[in-house]
C-alpha cells in the first residue's frame, strides 16, 4: 500500500473508525491478532468477512 492509500483508507480522519476493543482472555485475543497480522490472507479475510455483520459503530473522537 503506497502513502495515498494509506491515508484514504486508514489515516484520514474523515473515513476512519477508531473502535476500542476489550478482549478478556489472553488466549483468544492471541490467535486473532495472528488472523489479523499473519501472513496468511484467506483466514483474515474470512474473519473480516464473518464479522462485520456484527459490528456495530461505536465513534470515538480522536
Amino acid at each position: 500500500m503506497d502513502e495515498d492509500q494509506l491515508w484514504d483508507t486508514t489515516m484520514n480522519p474523515q473515513h476512519r473508525l477508531l473502535r476500542r476493543m476489550n478482549l478478556k482472555d489472553a488466549a483468544e485475543a492471541e490467535r486473532i491478532f495472528e488472523v489479523l497480522m499473519g501472513n496468511e490472507v484467506a483466514p483474515r479475510r474470512e474473519f473480516i468477512v464473518d464479522g462485520a455483520e456484527h459490528v456495530v459503530p461505536e465513534l470515538i473522537d480522536a
